[in-house]
C-alpha cells in the first residue's frame, strides 16, 4: 500500500472514531449514561396529567391535541400491559409524543410518554436508569403479560404515575422481578399517567 493510501484508511479511522465519540454511542446492554439522555422538554407528565389532558377530559381529536402546542393526532396500535389497542397518539413533528386511551365514559383514562422529549414528575426522562431516575427495586413490580419481564415502578410522590423499565437483551426469569443486579441495565421506556 502506498504511503498516501495508507494516510488515507488512517485519517479515515479516525474520523469514524471521533463521529462514534461525538455520537455518544452506547453499545447493545450498556446503560445510557446521562449525556446520551435527552435534556428537551416538549412535555411535562405530572399527577394531574400532561398539558391539557386530565382526569375526565374528552377522547376526541380537539380535546388530544390540547397536550402541546403543534402536535398531530394520529391512529396508531400499541401494547398496553395485557393487552394491544387502536388508540390515539400526539406526534410532534414525526416523533410520536403520548398515547392516549379511552375509557367507558369517552374520557381520556391512561396516557403513555414514550417519547425521550418527555419529563415525569420528578425529572424522570426515557433512556434514564433505574438510579438515574432515583427509582428503588422494592417501588417495582414484575409487568405481566406484554410487559413481563419489565418493572413496572411507582414514581415518587405521584400516585397516578408508573415508570415501565426494560432489561436490554433480558433472558429472564421471567416469574419475579428482576435481580438488583439486572435492574441496573434497565432503561425507562415509558412514563404510564392513569386518571
Amino acid at each position: 500500500m502506498s504511503t498516501c493510501g495508507f494516510v488515507m484508511c488512517r485519517s479515515l479511522a479516525i474520523l469514524l472514531l471521533l463521529a462514534s465519540a461525538l455520537a455518544g454511542c452506547v453499545s447493545p446492554g450498556e446503560p445510557l449514561s446521562e449525556a446520551s439522555v435527552s435534556s428537551s422538554t416538549w412535555l411535562v407528565i405530572t399527577d394531574n396529567g400532561a398539558g391539557n389532558i386530565h382526569a375526565g377530559t374528552p377522547y376526541n381529536e380537539a380535546a388530544l391535541a390540547g397536550v402541546a402546542p403543534g402536535v398531530d393526532i394520529r391512529s396508531i396500535q400499541t401494547a398496553k400491559e395485557s393487552t394491544t389497542a387502536w388508540t390515539h397518539a400526539a406526534f410532534i413533528g414525526e416523533t410520536q409524543a403520548v398515547q392516549f386511551f379511552k375509557g367507558s365514559s369517552n374520557t381520556v383514562v391512561e396516557m403513555h410518554g414514550v417519547s425521550q422529549h418527555l419529563k415525569g414528575p420528578n425529572g424522570e426522562r426515557i433512556g434514564m436508569t433505574l438510579a438515574q431516575a432515583g427509582v428503588r427495586r422494592s417501588d417495582c413490580r414484575n409487568g405481566k403479560d406484554l410487559w413481563i419481564g419489565m418493572a413496572v415502578c411507582k414514581a415518587r410522590g405521584a400516585s397516578h404515575v408508573e415508570l415501565v423499565f426494560a432489561i436490554p437483551q433480558y433472558d429472564g426469569p421471567f416469574d419475579s422481578l428482576a435481580s438488583s443486579e439486572d435492574l441496573k441495565r434497565a432503561e425507562l421506556q415509558r412514563i404510564v399517567w392513569r386518571a
